[in-house]
């Protein structure tokens, strides 16, 4: 009856320990943003080897007596090799996670594990050199690699989880009371593990199996993280495929609307030309009907033409573009608005970038036209552009009325727009966006009502 206790006690201790592995080994962390993901090899490491342990602890305590005695050292040496071999898979583990913890707490960290390696050598070499080949001998040896490297190692990583854990919980994460309590675990099964005796008591490897099932149930929890993650990118690239194709779709109907319209707005603006050339007007409500059909058909003519520009690539080549004269032919092309405002530009005349030129002053255009438009008049528009490691910053800040999150969200969408109806098309900020897209560039949008907007954007080094 005690052999089919202990059989049972051992398989699922080290069936659990090698859950713990086959849990990190078959998670996905390809895409992972978490910084722990890199570490896990090490503790899937460690719970398969530490199975392997446990599991040819239990062939060698129900076959003692069958092996011979020539073999009972070699037997001794491999128990300690792969129970040290265990640990040290651990404290490899706990070494990777200082490492992308705080760099104080990974001095202290690395520290602390380079301190019990020192220990646990000095402790072995005296053992070896002072006793003879023993089970005296391997039995003080076996406690030592548990008391310093078992007890240390999962200290230690436990410790490591558990700051790491208390981290994502301060930054609001949830999940984050997942990785502490995975660290309590561990540091209940170092102690278990390593300070307590096997044979103090029968139910001390029950009580080590329950502490490495706590260790397995929250690192199953915490480890879903994972599965999360993936499903949020797989979901984001599923939107994003279909905005591709929507945007796609619209790009080729705006093209086809466009090019229909311009053959009308043309023939209708050369009909007003005739029309006023041989009906010059003789009073003011002629003039105004005239202008205001001159205006619609202005109107309507750039409209389509921004249509047009949003839907159809450039075909220019990229060459050095002198920035500050990409920046002073924008606001010469906006004279006519700019003078009731006060721009402040701040770019170094020397700084320039591999682009187009004509998409680089649409993009200034567009970006100052949004601003002035949200400005009162007489505002602050600042156009600041700077050299940064791995590209170029541009940035155009207002101090007009800025968005509310629900508008800032949709800001970049296509033919949304917060401007009355026929001050603006919606398409603005969608073409920066594809002109700094093709320009190698990212764009960010920071607004808050009543605060101003600024534009930030990032274009990579060639």
């Amino acid at each position: 009856m005690l052999t089919f206790i202990v059989f049972n006690i051992y398989l699922f201790y080290g069936l659990v320990f090698f859950s713990i592995g086959c849990v990190v080994v078959f998670r996905n962390f390809k895409y992972s943003q978490l910084s722990i993901s890199p570490t896990l090899w090490a503790l899937a490491l460690f719970g398969f080897t530490h199975a392997f342990h446990e599991w040819s602890e239990l062939y060698v305590i129900l076959f003692a007596d069958d092996i011979s005695q020539q073999y009972q050292v070699l037997v001794q040496w491999l128990r300690l090799l792969k129970l040290a071999l265990s640990f040290a898979s651990l404290m490899v583990f706990a070494w990777l996670l200082f490492a992308i913890l705080s760099r104080r707490i990974a001095r202290i960290g690395h520290g602390a594990i380079l301190l019990v390696l020192l220990a646990y050598s000095i402790s072995v070499a005296r053992l070896s050199g002072s006793l003879d080949l023993s089970d005296e001998m391997f039995s003080q040896a076996a406690h030592c690699t548990r008391l310093l490297l078992g007890f240390g190692s999962a200290f230690l990583a436990g410790s490591g989880m558990a700051i790491y854990g208390h981290g994502l919980l301060q930054a609001r994460h949830d999940y984050g009371q997942y990785f502490v309590a995975t660290g309590v675990g561990l540091w209940i099964y170092g102690v278990l593990a390593g300070l307590v005796p096997t044979d103090l008591h029968m139910t001390i490897p029950v009580l080590r199996t329950l502490a490495s099932g706590l260790v397995l149930i929250t690192l199953f929890k915490a480890l879903k993280i994972f599965d999360i993650e993936r499903e949020q990118q797989t979901e984001v690239k599923l939107k994003r495929a279909i905005e591709a194709d929507k945007y796609k779709a619209i790009g080729q109907l705006a093209m086809g609307v466009a090019h229909e319209i311009n053959n009308p707005l043309a023939s209708s603006t050369l009909a007003l030309d005739l029309l006023e050339r041989k009906h010059p007007p003789q009073d003011d409500a002629y003039k105004e009907y005239i202008n205001r059909i001159r205006l619609g058909i202005s109107r309507a003519a750039e409209i389509s033409k921004e249509l047009l520009a949003y839907a159809r690539p450039t075909s220019e080549e990229a060459m050095p573009v002198c920035l500050a004269e990409v920046i002073r032919s924008s606001i010469k092309l906006l004279s006519h608005k700019q003078r009731n405002f006060e721009i402040r530009v701040n770019c170094p005349e020397s700084l320039s970038m591999l682009g187009q030129k004509i998409k680089l002053e649409e993009l200034l255009i567009n970006l100052l036209n949004n601003a002035m438009d949200a400005s009162e008049q007489g505002g602050i528009i600042c156009v600041d552009v700077a050299s940064e490691a791995g590209g170029i910053s541009l940035s155009v800040t207002d101090q007009g009325q800025g968005m509310d999150d629900a508008s800032l969200a949709r800001a970049l969408e296509p033919f949304y727009s917060t401007k009355a109806i026929g001050k603006g098309t919606g398409l603005g900020l969608a073409i920066c966006e594809s002109i700094v897209r093709a320009h190698r560039g990212s764009m960010d949008i920071h607004s808050q009502l009543g605060q101003g907007t600024q534009v930030s954007i990032l274009f990579e080094e060639a």
